[in-house]
């Protein structure tokens, strides 16, 4: 870190005292070089104090061991005793001077083991330093050389400090200074015509040649200095020529870029020889340079993207033998930095014809050079992806095909559907190579392709390209981050995607169109909420590389992404659809969006999708109820209703099937068991509406469909009791148990809510306990009495946990009170007592029939009990009876004048003594017996 900031010191001071404010950038970097130079220097003493250290431990322990010698023994070879450090040298010249001479082949000579002298003298220690005991030096390299460029996952500013600081620094920066002065020497001399333009000319070309065949004589002695030399002259030629043919127009434009084709060839071959990546950056970086330091702003950009199509053949040339991600990254850099600069001050749209294709063709070089450096990885490496080719690269070449393109209608579009046509079918290719250490490169491919091609519909229709952009860059970054550890990626994308949101918001905020679903604001919105949708996907999916503390955020972005995924659709159906349709609409778009979770959940085993399919059934529960209160519906099948319902029961039901081991079992079964009501009410209603239509009668008759449906429900689980199969067999608690005795328990208030109906059955006429009502009332009692007998023998949850008193007793009290609407119900239709409480209340007819009624009711409770031996019954029986007698004494004594109060007495009289005499209280042992 010390030489960090004597670097930035350096380049402030450099900036201020050598160039002043106009070159900070050249001032800057050389006082970054001077700081390296101080480090290196300090590098190179710690090693010497290191060796030193290391000849004394060495000689301690001889010395230990009782062997003593004369300070310089006779066998040491110089080299160790005393070796100069060279601190201005290479590291390659130090090695040098402290090892035995090598051969030819790079290979130290065998130094033999220390001998004894006969005559007893001390024995000669003879001392070889191998290349692990000099700790900081490079070994000496001869070829075939180690891919000194082969990237490593890993801190980045490790790999930058190698490249600047690695091997000879001092000839690193001897080569840049100089391009810098011949670029300055050329310009200067050209101004001030000093010298023959042929002669400077000649002299700089004769110069590189030089710089490359001392380098290539030097490449086994001096390798490190050899490649830098060599790198430095190709440079300075690619200048040279650059300078000839365009600043002063003295070299044929074809023989100029015929040479620079060949330069541009035999560099790459060099490196490639020499496994030299050095020597290919410092190529690269001399020619990428040239037209820069050169220009003089008047050229052609023909010329200029041409010259540098040329440098690119080269890099990708290169590409295919050696994965030299430096060298990729400077080709990428320098092209796309220059490129964009250029047409930011420069293109206009009548140059589209003479940009564009060298545009595509950039993008179809670094495209191709990308799954090269994927092919050319070394074993370990093996599917590791460069993420700024892979991903960066794209996300450039479309904000400048954006200026490119921004005066031709959907021109972007176009482009998008193109970009996401190359990347499938790249994907597609390599798909069969998934296998050799391509996966990750075919998924990403795959990905962009997904991402372009889906941008495509948007971008023809808005202006909120770039939001939508950065919201699936930012799902690119979390999918890098995921695969290759980075957690700066991951977070830097969520971030992103959270950013474009809200930009997308404000630039889309008031957005109209009249073409429904391919208009921007839908599209746009839906493509936020997808790539916050795969951000949660890829988290999931390598939630072991996350950290504790980000695993939060994984939920964080499901919700961000369904909030856009279901916030967009219901607004775009708000918009476009009728009042008397949004609610259909809405339905199946969630019940459609619920499917595709259930498949993602089976398919690709998202986890994370289980709670939010969850919503589909609340969803429906709402529809339900909007649909209840809204007037201009009268049946649930009305209109589209009759597809959306069976649709959404039929996805309700495969979600209930793909996550029921998934789901939190007592919720599991509550879904299980209010879907069915549901289902149950809604035919009911149906149901009704359908009698209705086909009597056009009474409200009777719509009623006593409400009564059928549940019942035969109940009838449908009884017979279905002993099926194992999906749901009942896995789910017997909800259909064996919670689902009938919800029903029964909607069946009672239903014969509740008939009490309150005269049971008029036009156009039939009114029977007493023959009329449609009472007919389907029996029925359901008989549903109930079923029902009762089979949890008596089979009981359920929640059936089983209620005593027998409450579990026969709301039945027999719905008996009771159905009986007693019957009896009301008859003195209405056969008396012309107005069906209402009051006008049945002040009737001395009804009086004297319920009290002839209940009076037989609680003599058939008491001869129940004898037979059944139940004191409970009795007393249920005698309890009635007596609130009978009370009756006739409050109410009906009022009236004893009338012929129906007489009746009452004399029945209900009657029937005590008959009750009396043949039903006595059961005894007391048989108190407690089940009924």
């Amino acid at each position: 870190m010390i030489y960090i900031v004597l670097g930035l010191i350096g380049a402030v001071t450099g900036s201020v005292y050598l160039y002043g404010r106009g070159d900070f950038l050249l001032g800057g970097f050389v006082g970054l070089l001077v700081a390296a130079v101080i480090n290196q220097r300090n590098r190179l003493l710690a090693l010497e104090n290191r060796l030193v250290s290391l000849e004394k431990r060495i000689a301690g322990t001889f010395s230990a061991e009782g062997v003593a010698g004369p300070a310089e023994p006779s066998g040491q070879p110089e080299s160790v005793r005393s070796a100069p450090m060279d601190t201005g040298g290479d590291d390659d010249a130090a090695l040098s001077e402290t090892e035995p001479a090598r051969d030819a082949g790079g290979r130290a000579p065998t130094v033999p083991p220390p001998r004894s002298d006969p005559a007893g003298a001390m024995p000669s220690l003879e001392l070889e330093l191998s290349d692990d005991a000099i700790a900081g030096l490079d070994p000496p390299s001869g070829p075939p050389r180690p891919d000194p460029a082969t990237p490593r996952p890993g801190d980045p500013g490790d790999r930058i400090r190698a490249f600047f600081l690695g091997g000879n620094l001092m000839v690193r920066v001897g080569v840049v200074v100089l391009l810098f002065g011949f670029a300055f020497l050329v310009k200067y001399a050209a101004a001030r015509n000093l010298v023959p333009l042929e002669i400077r000319l000649a002299a700089a070309f004769a110069a590189g040649i030089g710089l490359l065949v001392l380098g290539w004589r030097l490449r086994r002695r001096r390798f490190g200095y050899a490649v830098t030399l060599q790198g430095g002259g190709i440079g300075v030629m690619y200048l040279t020529l650059f300078a000839a043919a365009r600043l002063f127009h003295m070299v044929p434009l074809p023989l100029t870029f015929g040479v620079m084709v060949g330069l541009v060839a035999f560099s790459g071959v060099l490196a490639v020889l020499q496994n030299a990546a050095a020597m290919a950056v410092l190529g690269a970086a001399g020619g990428f340079m040239a037209p820069v330091l050169l220009s003089t702003g008047t050229g052609s950009h023909v010329m200029l993207f041409s010259y540098y199509a040329l440098l690119n053949a080269g890099i990708f040339g290169i590409a295919w033998f050696k994965s030299w991600r430096w060298l990729n990254l400077l080709g990428f850099v320098f092209t796309f930095g220059i490129g964009s600069a250029w047409g930011l001050q420069y293109y206009r749209p009548h140059y589209f014809s003479t940009t564009e294709p060298f545009l595509v063709l950039f993008f179809l070089f670094y495209l191709a050079i990308a799954v090269l450096f994927a092919l050319r990885q070394p074993p370990l490496l093996k599917g590791y992806v460069d993420s700024t080719l892979v991903f960066g690269m794209p996300l450039v070449v479309f904000a400048l095909q954006v200026g490119l393109v921004k005066n031709f209608q959907y021109g972007l579009a176009f482009s998008a559907v193109a970009m996401g046509l190359v990347y499938t079918g790249l994907a597609t290719a390599l798909w069969r190579r998934r296998d050799d250490g391509l996966g990750a490169l075919v998924e990403a491919f795959l990905a962009l392709g997904v991402i372009f091609g889906s941008l495509a519909i948007p971008l023809a229709l808005s202006g909120s390209w770039t939001a939508v952009a950065w919201s699936m860059e930012g799902a690119g970054l979390v999918w890098v981050g995921v695969r290759q550890r980075r957690w700066t990626a991951r977070g830097f994308g969520l971030l992103l995607q959270v950013g474009s949101g809200a930009m997308f918001l404000l630039g889309s905020h008031g957005a109209w169109t009249e073409t429904a679903v391919f208009n921007s604001r839908f599209l746009g919105g839906m493509m936020v909420g997808l790539s916050g949708l795969v951000s949660a996907f890829f988290l999931e999916r390598y939630r072991d590389r996350l950290h504790r503390l980000e695993r939060p955020f994984g939920a964080a972005i499901m919700a961000w992404g369904l909030l856009w995924w279901f916030g967009t659709g219901l607004d775009e159906i708000d918009r476009r659809m009728s009042r008397r349709h949004e609610w259909i609409g809405a339905l199946a778009y969630i019940g459609l969006n619920g499917l595709a979770m259930g498949v993602l959940f089976r398919r690709l085993d998202w986890k994370g999708m289980r709670w939010p399919a969850m919503g589909l059934f609340p969803a429906m529960v709402i529809a339900a109820a909007a649909v209840a209160d809204r007037h201009d519906i009268v049946h649930p099948f009305q209109g589209w209703w009759m597809a959306a319902w069976p649709l959404t029961f039929a996805i309700h039901l495969y979600l209930l099937h793909c996550m029921d081991t998934v789901w939190p079992r007592t919720l599991a079964t509550g879904w299980h068991v209010a879907g069915a009501l549901l289902a149950t009410g809604l035919v009911g209603w149906e149901a009704g509406w359908l009698v209705d239509q086909l009597v056009a009668g009474t409200r009777v008759w719509p009623f006593i469909a409400w009564g059928i449906v549940p019942a035969g429900a109940v009838t449908v689980l009884i017979r279905l009791r002993d099926r194992a199969g999906w749901p009942f067999g896995p789910w017997e608690n909800a259909y064996r148990g919670w689902l009938p005795s919800l029903l029964v328990l909607g069946l009672l208030a239903w014969t509740a809510a008939g009490a309150a109906i005269d049971g008029n059955p036009r156009p039939l006429p009114y029977l007493p306990l023959l009329n449609p009502l009472d007919v389907v009332q029996m029925a359901v009692f008989l549903v109930v009495g079923r029902w009762l007998l089979w949890m008596r023998r089979e009981p359920a949850s929640p059936a089983a946990g209620l005593s027998p008193v409450v579990l026969w007793g709301a039945p027999a009290a719905g008996v009771f009170l159905w009986l007693t609407a019957v009896v009301a119900r008859t003195v209405h239709h056969l008396a012309g007592v107005r069906y209402q409480a009051e006008a049945m209340f002040r009737s001395d007819l009804f009086h004297a029939a319920i009290a002839v009624l209940w009076g037989l009711l609680a003599f058939g409770c008491m001869v129940a009990s004898s037979r059944l031996r139940n004191r409970t019954v009795w007393f249920v029986g005698a309890g009635l009876l007596a609130v009978v007698v009370a009756k006739l004494f409050v109410v009906d004594l009022s009236g004893s004048g009338t012929v129906s109060r007489i009746v009452s007495f004399l029945a209900v009289g009657g029937l005590m003594l008959v009750v009396g005499f043949f039903t006595p209280l059961p005894p007391a042992e048989s108190k407690g017996e089940g009924t």
